[in-house]
């Protein structure tokens, strides 16, 4: 087996954890391939080890936080190849492997003791007041209409399939896949949804109103977001990622995504473990599954 391995240096001090598993991999008669740009790093030293594309490559490992995990998908999304992921980051929910040592888990994935999760992605279309199209984007936790820097509130309008479905004042609006329930739709007050639905999340942030509730929505539905007022150039952010500022009367496009994400599932923890370990009452969580 080929492994495709992204490390994020920052988290993973001295690519130790990238180092360790090129080197167990080696051991089980794997391979472990790096981006070319890793080459000039310390991983070098680990003699077996390919650097290039992976396209070859039969899993993707991303070593790092949820961050890093989104980003990886980002970049190799196109390839249709299974990800998985190792967690140095903080909460991680969306990495899989969180144990250390990793040998164990990683013997499973080579051995095929897995499941396949086919996760919803959206795909995001940012036009101008004429129709023309100015930005596009995919992502696979949400995408995010946000206040820009100036703490001034945003006049949004919601549409549904061609629908008015209301306009409010507020910080903005996240339209999330069930992967991003867990993320900025839950601190907006939006529902858990299990990675395994098929359905949309809208989810107004902040807004000022003394009723608030998000929507779920069928999947082959169309989210229309119009920007009426501001007084700050708000900004539109796919999983993190600042697709653009906007303008007035710019309208964002949201759907889903022809395609879906491949993420490897190992089965020692089920998603309600995850968030009983990783996302508890508000202020805490649990690091590493330790309580």
């Amino acid at each position: 087996m080929r492994f495709g391995i992204y490390s994020n240096n920052s988290r993973d001090i001295g690519y130790e954890v990238a180092r360790s598993l090129a080197r167990i991999l080696l051991d089980k008669g794997c391979t472990p391939v790096f981006p070319e740009s890793f080459s000039g790093t310390i991983i070098r030293e680990v003699e077996g080890a390919e650097f290039g594309s992976f396209e070859t490559c039969d899993i993707i490992v991303s070593i790092g936080g949820d961050g890093t995990f989104l980003s990886v998908i980002s970049e190799y999304r196109e390839l249709n190849i299974p990800f998985v992921g190792i967690n140095k980051g903080s909460i991680g929910f969306l990495t899989e492997i969180t144990q250390f040592p990793i040998e164990d888990q990683i013997d499973l994935i080579i051995d095929g003791k897995y499941d396949i999760i086919e996760r919803t992605q959206l795909k995001c279309e940012l036009y101008d007041n004429d129709g023309r199209l100015k930005a596009s984007d995919v992502c696979l936790n949400d995408v995010s209409v946000l206040r820009g820097s100036r703490p001034h509130i945003l006049k949004l309008s919601l549409f549904i399939n061609g629908e008015k479905v209301e306009n409010f004042y507020g910080d903005g609006i996240v339209v999330a896949t069930p992967t991003g329930s867990t993320a900025y739709t839950l601190a907006a007050g939006g529902p858990l949804v299990m990675p395994s639905m098929d359905v949309m999340l809208v989810s107004p942030i902040c807004p000022h109103t003394l009723q608030n509730m998000s929507y779920i929505l069928d999947p082959k539905s169309e989210v229309e977001i119009h920007l009426l007022d501001f007084e700050s150039s708000p900004i539109v952010c796919p999983d993190g990622r600042e697709m653009g500022p906007l303008k007035q009367y710019d309208v964002l496009k949201i759907r889903r995504h022809k395609d879906t994400v491949k993420t490897i599932k190992l089965n020692t923890t089920g998603f309600f473990q995850n968030v009983r370990k990783k996302i508890v009452a508000r202020g805490s969580f649990y690091e590493n599954g330790q309580e």
